[in-house]
């Protein structure tokens, strides 16, 4: 099943940074994909964000980084060799940027390998698929990053809510990267729902006995 034509809702200044970032990407022949809130965009799922993550193997970290900083894009080094962060140039707002993303082998790395390509701002881009996406979100501790865990169950509501929760295939992934915690979250997810349409019983008012 193909994805529809997806509209971003960024500056101009990160469209632009995108497309050149993926026009090095494809040129090097590397697997990425679009993933995080403009992920979900694409598949039907819209909240407000300043940025675009990107996820990508880690084979053409190098050669990539060395592209764009001598094309002029600046790239920061985030949390090496990891992530790192394209702050476009003419942007409005300081916080709108692109976020390069090199995964270890996990839901994100299954989510790159499995991306399906759609037309992005009218080119063609790879998106990571929604069940990869609500995945991941499953996976966050909400010991280890509180307020991550409190943004990513607001999504995972409205994405279950909105009926765009496969819960098969999203429990499939979490089996293949071994993760019961994010399995016990996903049945917890699927057990509210069916707590909150339970239908509840009234007691009928007796009838007063024929004598």
């Amino acid at each position: 099943m193909s994805l529809p034509p997806v509209r971003l809702r960024l500056e101009p200044a990160v469209k632009k940074a995108l497309r050149a970032c993926a026009a090095q990407l494809d040129d090097l022949g590397a697997d990425w994909a679009i993933a995080g809130a403009t992920a979900m965009h694409a598949h039907g799922y819209s909240r407000a964000t300043r940025d675009v993550d990107l996820f990508i193997g880690d084979d053409v970290r190098p050669e990539l980084l060395s592209r764009l900083r001598a094309s002029g894009i600046p790239v920061t080094t985030v949390f090496s060799p990891m992530h790192y962060r394209i702050d476009p140039r003419g942007r409005i707002d300081p916080e709108a940027s692109i976020d390069l993303l090199f995964p270890a082998l996990g839901v994100e790395s299954l989510g790159l390998m499995a991306a399906r390509r759609a037309q992005v701002e009218g080119v063609e881009m790879p998106i990571v698929p929604l069940e990869h996406l609500i995945a991941l979100k499953l996976t966050t501790d909400p010991e280890l990053d509180p307020s991550r865990y409190v943004r990513d169950q607001a999504d995972l509501i409205a994405l279950r809510d909105r009926g765009l929760l496969d819960v098969g295939r999203v429990a499939q992934i979490l089996e293949d990267v071994a993760d019961p915690d994010a399995r016990a979250r996903l049945r917890q997810l699927v057990q509210d729902r069916s707590e909150r349409f339970k239908p509840t019983r009234t007691a009928r008012p007796k009838l007063p006995r024929r004598s």
